[in-house]
Order: C-alpha cells, then structure tokens, then sequence
C-alpha cells in the first residue's frame, strides 16, 4: 500500500500535469459516475492535494477524492503515449492539451462538493501529516499527548491515519527502529524524551522517503551496501522486510511479526521491550 511520501510525490507529477489546465477528454470506468464525464469536460484544475493517502483534485465546483487503498496507482503520460499493458483496471483518466493522468485498480472514489470535505470519515479524523514541511515536533508531541492514545500499543497506533497521517507498515517498522522503541510500548509509558525522539523520526524518515523515493537508512549506509552488492529492496531499510538478517546497528537478527496481518520487523536489542 503507497504510504504518505508516495502519495506526496505522486499528487506533485499529478500537480505539474494538470494544475491550472483544462480537461479535454475523460474516462471513468466506475459505474457509480458513469454519467458524470461530462462534469470534467472544459473545466479547470484548480489544485492537486494529498492528505495523509488520500488525493484531491480540485475544481470550480467539485473535488474528486481518492484513496489508493493496497493497489491503486497514479500514472502520468503524455497525451499521446498509449496506456500502460498491465494488470491492474482503468478507473478514470483525465486528459489535459499535453498529459494524460491515470488512475489504476482503486476502489475508493467519491466526487464531492467542497463543502463536504470536512465531513469525510477519512480527512475528517486525519492527524497531523508527517511528509509535509509545515508540521513539527512540537505538534506531533501535542497531538501524541492526547488521552485517548495513551493506552494504545504503538505497534497499532502508528497505523492509525488520526494519530501521525502518511504511515503505513513499511515506515511503522522503520520510525521504532530508529526512535528505540518495542512495537508493544503505550503511549503512555513513553517518557517526554521517548516522545520527542518519535516525532522526530515520524518527520525524519518520512521526508527522507519523500526526497529519496522509499529510502529510509542513513544515505551513506545505503550507498555502502549498494557498492558490495546488495540490491536497492536489501539495502533501503534498516529493519522492513529484513526478518532474519543482522541489525546493522548491533548484529542481531530481525524478528518478524504480522500484528493485525500486517507486517511489523524489528531488533529484539535495539528495541528491547
């Protein structure tokens, strides 16, 4: 499932492509809008968003919102390149005088009038979102604070798009690897330093996956196992997906978990419970 630096770097290609332009053609395969093509036709992209997973694209009198869920992919072409031969379906495309932006195999989708914007059970309860320059660790650590998360596990909570938006499984495991912490500890057994070190993970890592596209390790680490060998899937993470190798930190071998059937890898010493 893309997570918050994905949806990010996907929402700027959407942005150059079709911000301030107008759409000359459109294809929606989802029967629910099936009549709802022409509402595209001749109208201006205001502005292209991403909130937390989530997408918006904006017009005059309308916003088209979607989530990626496990498989839906944004892609951007030029007008005149075919699109992709692959698995996935065709939900809608929008064609602009030079680019063509596709959306693949999601199933959520809704258009919406602006106002309802701030009603969506999915934007509505969004927390703050890591991969954006305006949120900081002071904010984080507010919102960390809370009392309805004190007595939840961080292994469960970092999923929670209310808590820290733009997480997922892949930067869950990373940020307690980094910030030191068991995937079973509460909130509220976090001292105030605890807290601070994961809200600056939470942004750290997260920007980092936004500016170097999915790379969470130390930069030089990561051009260290490139150079010995180790494809960029090995080498890009510092626990995720690496069940059963050493720790690069200490040593010892990451543990795998699937917590709610979803993935979770950590140092049993690095993050001792």
């Amino acid at each position: 499932m893309p997570e918050g630096p994905e949806i990010h770097r996907a929402a700027n290609k959407i942005r150059k492509a079709l911000e301030g332009m107008v759409i000359e053609d459109v294809e929606l395969t989802v029967p629910r809008f099936s009549e709802a093509g022409q509402d595209f036709i001749g109208k201006t992209v205001n502005r292209v968003e991403a909130r937390g997973k989530a997408m918006l694209i904006h017009f005059d009198n309308f916003v088209m919102y979607s989530h990626n869920q496990l498989y839906g992919r944004w892609t951007v072409n030029l007008k005149e390149t075919a699109a992709k031969k692959w698995n996935r379906s065709l939900r809608i495309s929008l064609t602009t005088g030079k680019h063509t932006c596709r959306l693949w195999s999601a199933t959520d989708i809704l258009l919406m009038e602006p106002w309802e914007l701030s009603g969506h059970p999915y934007l509505s309860k969004l927390g703050p979102d890591v991969v954006i320059p305006e949120t900081t660790v002071e904010e984080l650590v507010e919102h960390m604070n809370q009392k309805k998360f004190q007595r939840r596990r961080l292994k469960v909570l970092l999923l929670d798009q209310g808590f820290f938006a733009g997480i997922g499984n892949y930067l869950r495991s990373e940020v307690l690897f980094t910030s030191g912490l068991h995937p079973d500890r509460t909130v509220s057994s976090l001292s105030d330093e605890e807290k601070n070190k994961l809200a600056e993970q939470a942004l750290f890592l997260s920007r980092q996956s936004y500016d170097v596209p999915g790379i969470t390790v130390d930069l030089d680490l990561y051009d260290k196992l490139r150079s010995v060998g180790l494809s960029r899937g090995r080498a890009r993470h510092w626990v995720f997906t690496r069940n059963d190798r050493e720790c690069h930190n200490c040593g010892h071998l990451i543990i795998h978990t699937r917590p709610g059937r979803r993935r979770l890898d950590y140092c049993p010493n690095c993050q001792p419970e």
